[in-house]
């Protein structure tokens, strides 16, 4: 398994997460609007997200055929923003997401993050097509995944990859090529 690094970014880096990150993503999280258009909740206690966080440290599932990679984003002035995080499969594929607290959005550092945990994804983990959902009701996250080169996905493969209902798939196939 190729093993997590930190990543730089402009105006920040993104840092393997590990159970530490814990109290500081607490407070990013802990906010019901960040969870607005997530079918999830706030984590309920930072010993629950540090068991979370703990979990994932593995950065594969049980079989180990995914990788599991999570990092989280710390701006320059050392506050922590939020996440982003793949899932990467054998075959090329991978499903990403991102999450910042509300302070910081509409500053570019989701697309900061993204990119840079694309390039990464392309360049060490041999991901070819990445694949993305959003509500189709969050604009702001559609916007992004276009901005970063998502475009909607073909409709055979909502039911191919069980994609809820209220969701839009976004896909990108990267040309290794180009």
């Amino acid at each position: 398994m190729t093993p997590m690094r930190t990543l730089s970014a402009r105006g920040m880096s993104l840092e393997p997460q590990t159970a530490a990150h814990a109290e500081p993503m607490f407070a990013v999280l802990n906010d019901t609007a960040v969870f607005t258009y997530i079918d999830d909740a706030p984590p309920a206690s930072v010993a629950a997200l540090r068991d979370r966080f703990a979990r994932l440290e593995s950065r594969a599932s049980a079989d180990g055929r995914e990788h599991w990679l999570n990092w989280v984003i710390r701006l320059d002035g050392g506050v922590v923003a939020g996440f982003v995080q793949a899932t990467v499969y054998p075959s090329g594929w991978a499903w990403i997401a991102f999450v910042l607290g509300r302070a910081h959005w509409g500053h570019g550092h989701a697309w900061n993050a993204s990119r840079a945990m694309l390039d990464e994804l392309t360049s060490r983990y041999g991901v070819t097509r990445l694949l993305a959902t959003a509500d189709r009701d969050n604009r702001r996250s559609i916007a992004l995944l276009e901005r970063l080169g998502f475009a909607l996905a073909p409709a055979h493969l909502r039911s191919v990859h069980d994609v809820a209902e209220n969701d839009v798939l976004l896909a990108l196939v990267i040309d290794a090529r180009a």
